[in-house]
């Protein structure tokens, strides 16, 4: 679709039109595949801690502010289903160290993670593809503050892998693999004709990728 027309549309429905953008931004959908089903029970008293994302190579595509949201989230679910001992890593280092633990991938020291602190489990996430086709485009390129979006036959990917480890035997007990699809929003203008819109992001994509796979983990653990 050309500029001229899109222009001319928004002149007439601008209102309506960036409404529409703020709520029909992109179409995602997001599947999960369980590579090892979970195993154990989990309970609300369990011991959880999050592995800092910046350790993953992979996760150095976003920003520090975005690691540190990721991780809040992934905290705040786990207090939405009830669960009280879930901390991030780097909170805790003081008395990671005071336990004299400093290498968690030494097994000894994995399951004084358990013995001294009571920290049951593990979390890390690390990620595949991110990647988004297309050009941004401007409503109106003649003006520098005009809105941006995806142009049409665009999509942004994202794929994560959640896994959790039991620190008293260092086994893996639970991991998932999450892909996250978001695609343009068809949106009538008249006349037959359409503009695919999609203001989607590749760190919206990881987020709602960190979401659902930290909900399918929990519903997957629970009793």
């Amino acid at each position: 679709m050309s500029f001229k027309v899109l222009n001319k549309y928004m002149m007439k429905n601008g209102c309506l039109l960036l409404i529409t953008l703020l709520v029909f931004s992109a179409c995602s959908s997001t599947k999960i595949y369980p590579r090892i089903k979970c195993h154990v029970h989990l309970n609300q008293n369990d011991g959880i801690l999050l592995l800092p994302l910046n350790w993953q190579e992979s996760f150095r595509k976003l920003s520090p502010g975005d690691h540190r949201y990721l991780e809040e989230l992934i905290v705040e679910i786990f207090q939405e289903e009830g669960f009280t001992k879930v901390a991030i890593y780097d909170q805790m280092e003081y008395e990671l160290l005071k336990a004299g633990i400093k290498d968690i991938n030494d097994p000894d020291q994995l399951a004084q993670l358990n013995l001294e602190l009571g920290i049951s489990y593990l979390i890390g996430l690390s990620l595949g593809e991110l990647a988004w086709t297309g050009n941004w485009e401007k409503i109106d390129p003649s003006d520098f503050n005009s809105p941006s979006y995806w142009d049409a036959d665009t999509e942004v990917k994202s794929s994560l892998r959640i896994a959790m480890k039991e620190t008293a035997t260092g086994n893996i007990i639970s991991e998932k693999s999450v892909e996250t699809n978001m695609g343009g929003f068809p949106i009538p203008i008249g006349d037959g004709e359409t503009i695919d819109l999609n203001s989607a992001s590749l760190f919206k994509a990881v987020r709602i990728s960190t979401r659902k796979g930290i909900k399918n983990l929990i519903k997957d653990c629970r009793p």
